[in-house]
């Protein structure tokens, strides 16, 4: 029986280049390998009796994640891992699923010859041309028939990754303005009131920060010199006097008149509302109870957590290497699967199936 079960963790399965982008065809190399050497991806409930009430796993079994929800997970992945007899479960932002529609086609329709490769969706290019001349990040999710569809098939579980992946700012400290722009990354929404001429202040993950708010007359007289339209706002900023007028109105902020931070039941509202709104959800459209939450960043107060387990989560998945003996729910570790050879996956496994192994080699690389 295993006693630690190595997880691993994937976000995107395209060909677009990118430190998180594993291509479909080295996924499969990756799965092939797995099954070949005797490795099986395991479902998210036997995991779970693991993690929770270290109910006995056969050997070489692993938990295959997905994080965000992104459709490539549904279009490459999904019928990769049923070809070659595994299972995996996506971590997914509920508020980023898209409405339920009819399913799109995947790999599987392809290899059948019931759709050619030009029919699948856009998964390997995630910016669009903005009518402004800009390029902006725009990629694209699964929805929830397509979640439904794959936890029927029992091959793919849906499960949560909060709600929205919000940021907060965290202080005063700020470097540029908000304008209208080149989006470079996906999850890069603030959970605050954001206008176009706003100070870039500082900011991290909502589930482990207390919030630094703006203050209203801060915004006020932001509205008042930057025009809100976005065209109007583009055309603002490439006007380098406006950029100093705005510089000028803002240095004129003391820290304190700036904006101030939250309190704690504010905080703690923040934290339930996110927390249940994700679990909600998940259980609402896919009609079963969910038990597991992974943290977007990987990133957790005490606070956090501690309002998770009274929600009712009871495995909890961060980015962190390490062991995962039976019992370990409050903390599960998992390592970032690689667009590296098959080879490379195969001694990671090795690595992480083993308790002191994995806790020496990811003190080493920490």
């Amino acid at each position: 029986m295993t006693s630690s079960v190595p997880v691993l963790m994937y976000h995107y399965i395209s060909r677009w280049k990118n430190p998180i982008a594993v291509s479909p065809e080295l996924f499969e190399e990756h799965c092939a390998a797995m099954a070949r050497n005797g490795w099986r991806g395991i479902g998210l409930d036997d995991a779970e009796n693991f993690f929770i009430q270290g109910k006995p796993l056969p050997d070489k079994s692993i938990l295959i994640t997905f994080d965000d929800g992104f459709l490539d997970n549904y279009v490459y992945a999904y019928p990769i891992l049923e070809k070659y007899g595994h299972k995996g479960t996506i971590f997914a932002v509920t508020g980023k699923i898209e409405p339920a529609a009819a399913p799109r086609n995947t790999l599987k329709q392809v290899w059948n010859n019931e759709c050619s490769a030009d029919a699948l969706p856009r998964v390997d290019q995630p910016y669009v041309k903005h009518e402004l001349g800009f390029d902006e990040r725009q990629d694209p999710f699964l929805n929830w028939e397509e979640a439904r569809l794959m936890e029927k098939s029992g091959v793919m579980r849906v499960s949560c990754h909060s709600a929205w992946h919000k940021s907060v700012f965290i202080s005063p400290e700020y470097d540029g303005f908000y304008q209208p722009e080149k989006r470079t990354r996906t999850f890069d929404r603030i959970d605050s009131d954001i206008i176009w001429g706003l100070p870039r202040f500082k900011a991290l993950p909502r589930l482990a920060n207390r919030a630094f708010i703006p203050s209203q007359r801060l915004l006020a007289a932001i509205r008042e010199l930057v025009p809100q339209e976005t065209d109007a706002a583009y055309a603002f900023f490439a006007e380098e006097a406006n950029l100093e007028r705005l510089k000028t109105l803002v240095q004129g902020f003391s820290k304190d008149e700036l904006g101030s931070y939250e309190d704690s039941m504010s905080l703690q509202g923040a934290l339930r509302q996110e927390l249940s709104q994700a679990k909600t959800t998940i259980e609402e459209e896919l009609g079963r109870p969910e038990r597991s939450l992974c943290w977007p960043w990987g990133a957790f107060s005490p606070d956090a957590l501690s309002i998770g387990k009274d929600l009712g989560f009871r495995c909890f998945f961060t980015t962190e290497m390490g062991p995962n003996p039976a019992g370990c729910a409050s903390r599960i570790h998992r390592f970032k699967a690689k667009d590296k050879p098959a080879s490379w996956m195969m001694m990671r496994l090795q690595i992480y199936s083993r308790p002191w192994l994995a806790k020496l080699y990811s003190s080493i690389r920490l």
